[in-house]
Order: structure tokens, then sequence, then C-alpha cells
């Protein structure tokens, strides 16, 4: 298995895993989520895998995308720190507890340090329990509270 920058020959692969990602937020929360017809337009992956402000990784294994993550450099409102956004981070059910996703995110890590993010950032939904203990096992914190009322 290796992790790699994703090139534009990963489109469909790729494209598969960020909508089960997306579906997950669909089936959890369906007021806010929309099923997609597709996540990216070929055309927009293209030109997001060349952006240098974005990291596009894949895990890869025998020539089968099985993991993603997609981060984006901003700065915060209010200073000039560099961060990176980790936008999706995915594994594949059958390749999850192997370490796949702690090595996307590690690898992130260690790109968004070579161009000088202070922090990464993520947002995690409440529903999903499993990933808010995978990030706080990376060494993340809690950093904020956002909080809802239906009215």
């Amino acid at each position: 298995m290796i992790i790699r920058q994703m090139n534009a020959d990963d489109y469909e692969q790729a494209e598969l895993l960020f909508q089960k990602l997306h579906n997950q937020h669909v089936e959890a929360e369906p007021e806010l989520y929309k099923k997609l017809d597709y996540i990216n337009k070929k055309r927009d992956f293209k030109k997001q895998i060349k952006n240098k402000n974005k990291i596009m990784l894949c895990a890869e294994e025998e020539g089968k995308i099985i993991g993603i993550s997609n981060t984006k450099f901003c700065t915060s409102g209010m200073t000039d720190i560099k961060i990176a956004f980790m936008d999706a981070l995915y594994v594949e059910d059958e390749f999850r507890g192997k370490g796949i996703g702690k090595k996307l995110f590690l690898e992130t890590e260690h790109i968004a340090k070579e161009n000088g993010a202070k922090r990464l950032d993520l947002h995690v939904w409440e529903f999903n329990a499993d990933a808010v203990n995978f990030y706080k096992s990376l060494g993340m914190e809690i950093q904020r509270y956002t909080f809802e009322k239906n009215l």
C-alpha cells in the first residue's frame, strides 16, 4: 500500500470514495445533505489536483484506490496564520483498522508543515463517533462546538 498525490487518472476511483463519504452524511443528516450524481466534476477534479493550495492524497493498493484525503490551505479570519483544513478523509470499509487513515492523515500533516501551515483543522459531525475517536487518537483537540436547534 502506498500513499501518494492524486493524479488525473484517479478520477473515477476517487470520485466513488468521495461519493461514499458524502452518502454517509446524506444518511445521517438528510435535512442538510442531498444525494448528488457526483461530488467532483472531472474538470474540477483536474483543477484541484493541480492547485498548489490543495493536498489531495490517495492510498493505493495493487492499483486500487482504497482511501482518499482532501485538504486546502487557508488563513485565519483575524490573522495571517496559514491553516490546512481537511475537507475529507475516507477509507473503504474493508480496509479500516489497518492504519491507512492514519497514514493519509500523517502525510497530509507532513505536507502541510512543509508548506508553512501552523495548524491542521477539520470538522466532524456528532454522529460520527468513530471519526471523533480516530482524530483524538492522532492528537487533535476539540476547538469549538456548533449548536443547532430545530424550529
